[in-house]
């Protein structure tokens, strides 16, 4: 079976960088005073990066590693520069590299690895797949939501940091943003020292026409100290200083400036948590029309209303005024919960998901295993409390909303959404607005970075020390009595924890 282009071309990461580009990122280079005399392209495709840079430095060695035999033949045949080719994968061509680098050499890697994930590769069989290893020592845990999911410019960075970073070696390699951060937060947690680093955005859409959040990211291990910090410019063409990203309690800083004026990093006395998950929308989420209920395959539902919850999505908390657009069936009040009750406290219900079993069967993540029928996850007695505060978890920006009970009954979020709940309304008006001060926004803005999937998590929402900033709103007598009436859930379940 012939392999189609489409797919050979994602199994490569095979987007070649324009020669305005590769000039940029070579330029970058040039303006910080680094002369290298071995430049190494890992990845380096048709090789515009690659003769940019050897014409502009005019190294005493010159590497490109390329997998793709016609390039490799192309490059040979329209250069006479004295480059030597490898035609081999990156993943195997380590122990070549190291035989022509002496410690004595300044060199540069340089170029535009494959911007595919190891998963994407699995996916459409790929064999050009590093060899698997858990390069980021995670837990089982992770790799079942994903966490071990990698990019492979990410591992292939990191193996050349490993491998030369002792030398005097420059990495300068265009990237997702996303991958930039990670490279910085292994460095900073294996102690891989250097003496600068910087973040350049790339146009993505301009250059690849792909909607990727990209950036040249360089960072010199020429000279070492523990630089715990990273520069963030405006573009990779102006060059203008932006921010400094920062680490600090084994946290990555956003901007250190703001958040060393509005550090409010600690614990919440609150529990933030994702809202309900059930991986079923079209059997469990029920638009409202008029006075039906018409479920995802377009039927109308008519089952008891016990069950049944109102309920709000990340849109629908972003807009400027909530409106309830759909109802949520919620099967259990605590996760592990045996819904064999629904059968005879609510038949219709039971027969409802009955019809739609093959849905919940079909579902793939592992959180539904050995549960019982129709188990749902992310549920604890938190979500019937009647007030909730939520925030979107994948709109790009800080934007808290009082939920209020509908009908007496409480709102549910789905699990694109983070709340927390109150027991009561003069409560919840306390916290919001202590949530809502522009000292919460500010240290917000500091931490979360915006280009992120998903960049509002629990994770950054527990972290924010209300205490101290109610202290310094003068309401530390008020949040305090509020602490003493307010009974924090505890016992959690331990699975539900881990995975969310």
């Amino acid at each position: 079976m012939k392999t189609k282009p489409l797919t050979r071309k994602k199994e490569f990461g095979d987007f070649q960088t324009p020669l305005e580009l590769s000039s940029l990122m070579v330029n970058v280079i040039n303006e910080n005073n680094i002369y290298p005399n071995v430049i190494i392209e890992p990845t380096c495709g048709v090789g515009n990066v690659l003769l940019t840079a050897y014409d502009f430095f005019r190294p005493q060695k010159a590497i490109g590693i390329e997998i793709n035999n016609t390039y490799c033949k192309n490059i040979l045949k329209k250069s006479d520069r004295d480059i030597f080719i490898v035609n081999s994968d990156i993943f195997v061509s380590m122990n070549i590299l190291k035989k022509e680098i002496s410690d004595k050499d300044v060199c540069l890697f340089i170029g535009n690895p494959p911007w595919v994930t190891n998963s994407e590769l699995s996916s459409i069989e790929s064999t050009n797949i590093p060899q698997k290893s858990n390069i980021k020592n995670l837990r089982g845990i992770e790799a079942i939501t994903g966490k071990s999911n990698f990019d492979i410019t990410e591992y292939i960075i990191i193996k050349l940091i490993e491998e030369f970073n002792k030398q005097k070696s420059i990495f300068a390699f265009l990237c997702k943003t996303s991958v930039a951060r990670n490279i910085l937060k292994y460095c900073w947690n294996n102690n891989i020292y250097y003496h600068e680093a910087s973040i350049f955005p790339v146009d993505s859409k301009k250059y690849f026409d792909a909607a990727v959040d990209a950036c040249y990211f360089v960072i010199d291990t020429t000279k070492k100290r523990g630089a715990g910090e990273c520069k963030v410019f405006d573009s990779i063409e102006k060059r203008n200083y932006k921010s400094t990203i920062g680490f600090y309690q084994n946290r990555m800083i956003v901007n250190m400036d703001t958040f060393k004026s509005h550090n409010y990093l600690g614990k919440s006395d609150y529990t933030w948590r994702n809202g309900i998950k059930h991986d079923c929308s079209k059997v469990m989420e029920l638009d409202i029309i008029g006075s039906s209920l018409v479920n995802g395959y377009g039927e109308t539902v008519n089952i008891e209303n016990d069950l049944l919850y109102p309920l709000l999505k990340s849109s629908d908390i972003a807009n400027v005024t909530i409106k309830t657009r759909k109802k949520v069936l919620v099967t259990q009040k605590k996760i592990g919960e045996e819904t064999k009750y629904i059968q005879s406290k609510y038949p219709k219900t039971w027969q409802y998901l009955n019809d739609h079993a093959n849905d919940f069967v079909k579902r793939k993540s592992s959180i539904y295993k050995n549960k019982p029928s129709f188990s749902i996850f992310s549920i604890g007695d938190y979500s019937f409390y009647p007030f909730k505060i939520a925030i979107s978890g994948l709109y790009k920006k800080i934007n808290f909303k009082m939920i209020y009970p509908i009908d007496e009954k409480p709102v549910m979020v789905d699990d694109t959404c983070n709340f927390i709940s109150c027991k009561n309304e003069s409560e919840a008006h306390i916290i919001f607005s202590l949530l809502t001060d522009e000292k919460t926004r500010l240290f917000l803005e500091s931490i979360i970075f915006w280009d992120s999937k998903r960049p509002i998590t629990t994770e950054i929402l527990n972290s924010i020390d209300l205490k101290k900033i109610a202290g310094e709103n003068y309401l530390h007598d008020h949040y305090s009595i509020l602490m003493g009436y307010n009974q924090i859930i505890h016992k959690e379940n331990l699975i539900q924890e881990e995975l969310f």
